[in-house]
């Protein structure tokens, strides 16, 4: 099995670091996105997918190597923080804007 290098570790570090900044930017966010988050949900699935294939074919062909495998699972854990934060401002919006006007009202 390869051990990791301190560069390597840092490298790793540091993308981990950058993901979660963009994370936590992107959900702080969602609040007060004017579009459709259900799209972002469904785009945010779709790469969390895609990443997890990836990541389970890394470490069943490439067996001793962690490296690849490692920053796809931070990818993983990128696209299925965002995704779930999207589900869940989706679940709080109001599925009809005019229903919530009606309610006002009364």
């Amino acid at each position: 099995m390869n051990i990791f290098t301190t560069s390597e570790l840092l490298g790793t570090a540091i993308f981990a670091l950058i993901l979660a900044i963009l994370a936590y930017r992107i959900i702080r966010g969602m609040p007060t996105m004017a579009g459709d988050i259900g799209a972002l949900r469904k785009r945010t699935l779709v790469w969390t997918q895609v990443a997890l294939v990836l990541t389970v074919l890394q470490l069943n062909f490439k067996a001793g190597d962690w490296r690849f495998a490692i920053i796809l699972g931070l990818i993983v854990l990128f696209t299925s923080s965002v995704w779930l934060a999207a589900r869940h401002y989706d679940l709080l919006r109001p599925l009809d804007p005019e229903q919530t006007k009606d309610d006002k009202l009364e």
